[in-house]
């Protein structure tokens, strides 16, 4: 079931990879939407009315081959104040990708989170702020591809593909399948028809209009345990 979570005023979708967010032909997510999403009840909409008529709409988007949570507004009150959450960066997201090699970081540049140690990458991008946290949850060598790690990612601003060149620019460290970043060489080139390795997995923030507390998270995709060459990925991130 692509909806992880809906009520009223919101819903998280789990995106597939390859599928724009928002595209020009409508083949893309919010195309899709109004026909998988429940309606506002009557309870909802008596005092805006023109909810009922709202087309639900992402409130951020994924790159078209980045997959996972996507946060969808289903009313315009709701698209204000997730777009605010965002903005103020109150909502907090994360990412697993699987990259070439196995990058180092640098000790005394990091920070622990719920006792994992994450390195910090703080490199601008197109000349503003951008960080990114980041640590290396397996890294296995592989019969096909050599030596793959999956690394779990937390970006604190939401740069144009903030996590795409942190890992290729800072890291020397490419994700599997982007063409974009992946410095074009064999093994690189070999993984491109595969697609992009790289999931928003998890999340999570106070809800802006029932002040609840929302977190969803979906395992990590199976075709990174393909990759792997492992039957599942045993470790939780």
């Amino acid at each position: 079931n692509p909806i992880l979570f809906e009520d009223d005023h919101i819903a998280i979708v789990n995106k597939p990879g390859m599928l724009d967010c928002i595209g020009e032909k409508r083949n893309d997510l919010q195309s899709i939407l109004p026909f998988v999403l429940r309606p506002p009840d009557n309870k909802t909409t008596k005092n805006n009315p023109s909810s009922q008529y709202y087309i639900p709409r992402p409130v951020h988007r994924l790159d078209r081959k980045t997959s996972g949570c996507v946060l969808v507004a289903k009313s315009k009150n709701a698209m204000r104040q997730f777009s605010h959450l965002f903005a103020s960066r109150q909502l907090e997201k994360s990412y697993c990708a699987l990259t070439f090699g196995m990058p180092y970081g640098d000790k005394n540049n990091s920070t622990t989170i719920d006792g994992e140690e994450y390195s910090i990458i703080d490199y601008p991008i197109d000349g503003k702020d951008a960080v990114t946290l980041w640590r290396v949850v397996q890294t296995v060598t592989t019969k096909k591809y050599g030596k793959l790690s999956l690394l779990h990612c937390l970006p604190k601003t939401g740069r144009n593909h903030q996590i795409r060149r942190h890992l290729s620019y800072c890291l020397k460290t490419s994700i599997v399948g982007d063409n974009k970043y992946d410095g074009g060489g064999d093994m690189a080139k070999k993984t491109r028809e595969l697609g992009m390795f790289l999931c928003s997995n998890r999340i999570e923030f106070v809800h802006a209009i029932d002040k609840s507390n929302v977190s969803i998270e979906i395992p990590i995709p199976h075709k990174f345990s393909a990759l792997l060459e492992l039957n599942r990925i045993e470790v939780v991130i």
